[in-house]
């Protein structure tokens, strides 16, 4: 059963808003009609916000972890739970179906076809030059308008990628090694001026895709995640409030319910394996998904989660239908077959709702 007051609930597209007006002192800048953050907020001088990839509520809460005590609300990240969904999300302080990146997986009806929007490709990465991205003011744009001081640390491996720099300004990116490195530069004194530092952080999501979530290496990552956490926290002398979020959560998928997709091509069929797109007609699509546990939507469905295509551009990228599998259970389609312990992408709420945490150091 679809929730129809999904796109109302408290979610990660507030959070962002919250975190912006916050970080430049102006409630009124950006319209948001939430309280996620407590009032003491404003008393900071600093303001960390520490993006955990793949730290779902429901995951964090199995754990014994100082992390749980410093949790103040639970929101939902977007649909689908994906990390450049969510990511994108943050960073355009809008929809995904007004930014445009609305899966792992796109498919464009004009220009490219399938296309993996989390790891482009020399040749797909130009749908992200058409001027409804072009056009988008990121929210770290917004920044340098207000002359804010800002910086956006991202792992050395991903600095210069295509959707990197969709998202961010180059001139505010920080890339890090490791842990270690991070902390080094958060107490250096070209940066203990900023008023807002972000910092993307994917290892937990790691570990969760490959050993599976609540495996003893995941817990020991979440470990070396919270020793992290308070580090940074106290890297400054300044008043610092330190906000940790998520993109997603995870869930363990057995071997018995993983499901081969076979399908002609006249069928597309993308997405996210646990939250499936397809182009197709009606009858082709139910035939193909007829001894699969889940539940189709319809574009009449598909609204409450996706909102309405805002125009006719993103009509090319938005879907038919959406199929949604059942907990624990995922798709392979044809050009999808990895194998992983931990996925997300779904509406279960381990994979959809996820934690704000705040730490302040003073």
């Amino acid at each position: 059963m679809i929730n129809k007051n999904f796109l109302s609930e408290p979610n990660i597209l507030q959070l962002s808003k919250e975190v912006f007006n916050n970080v430049i002192r102006d409630e009124s800048k950006v319209k948001n009609n939430e309280n996620l953050l407590s009032s003491k907020i404003k008393e900071a001088e600093t303001i960390n916000f520490i993006l955990a990839d793949g730290l779902g509520y429901k995951n964090l809460m199995s754990l014994d972890t100082s992390l749980k005590g410093s949790t103040n609300k639970v929101i939902n990240t977007t649909f689908p739970s994906s990390t450049n969904v969510a990511l994108t999300t943050f960073a355009m302080m809008s929809h995904p179906v007004d930014h445009g990146i609305i899966g792992y997986y796109m498919y464009d009806r004009k220009n490219y076809g399938l296309i993996n929007a989390l790891n482009w490709n020399n040749e797909n990465q130009n749908l992200l030059r058409d001027d409804h991205f072009k056009n988008q003011q990121s929210i770290w744009k917004k920044f340098k308008t207000f002359k804010t001081h800002v910086s956006n640390f991202q792992p050395e491996n991903l600095v210069g990628s295509s959707l990197s720099n969709f998202l961010y300004e180059k001139s505010s990116t920080v890339p890090y090694k490791t842990l270690d490195n991070l902390i080094e530069m958060l107490s250096e004194a070209s940066f203990l001026e900023n008023r807002f530092n972000f910092i993307y952080y994917p290892n937990i999501d790691i570990s969760g895709h490959i050993f599976g979530v609540y495996s003893t290496e995941w817990e020991l990552e979440i470990k070396k995640f919270e020793r992290a956490v308070e580090r940074i926290s106290l890297a400054s002398n300044k008043k610092t409030t330190t906000i940790i979020s998520a993109d997603h959560g995870l869930c363990n998928i057995p071997l018995e319910n993983r499901h081969n997709l076979s399908y002609e091509n006249s069928i597309r069929i993308y997405g996210d394996q646990r939250s499936v797109y397809i182009n197709g007609t009606e009858s082709e699509v139910q035939k193909v998904f007829a001894n699969i546990p889940g539940e189709l939507f319809r574009r009449s469905d598909l609204k409450y989660l996706l909102k309405e295509p805002s125009n006719s551009y993103i009509e090319t990228l938005y879907p038919d239908y959406c199929f949604v599998l059942e907990q624990n259970h995922i798709i392979y389609p044809k050009h999808l077959q990895a194998e992983l312990k931990g996925y997300h992408g779904g509406l279960t709420e381990e994979e959809l709702k996820i934690p704000i945490i705040e730490i302040h150091n003073f």
